[in-house]
């Protein structure tokens, strides 16, 4: 799973899932470089499933599934995807890395 926002660029790998009393704690990876631990109340599960059951984008995920397991990406646009930013300018123009 992927997260990026203005605050952050983070891979996350699940290594564990477990229950701690009414919330839902999600661990990852212990092998990676930074260990991230997420707590999901039962309020934001309904949130989320609210939304995700409501979106066309998680429906057409879901049917296209077994096809994007089964094919192999191509580089190219993996590589794209996975560097997700262009490099800073360097004329003239301001860089704020925050854009």
């Amino acid at each position: 799973m992927k997260v990026v926002s203005k605050l952050v660029d983070l891979e996350l790998h699940i290594g564990s899932i477990e229950q701690h009393g009414r919330e839902l704690r999600v661990h990852s990876d212990p092998q990676r470089s930074m260990p991230t631990t997420i707590h999901i109340a039962p309020s934001d599960v309904l949130e989320i499933l609210k939304v995700m059951l409501r979106s066309s984008g998680l429906w057409t995920f879901l049917l296209l599934l077994p096809w994007y397991c089964l094919s192999p990406a191509s580089p190219s646009v993996t590589a794209g995807k996975a560097a997700g930013t262009a490099p800073p300018p360097t004329g003239p123009e301001k860089w704020d890395p925050w854009d």
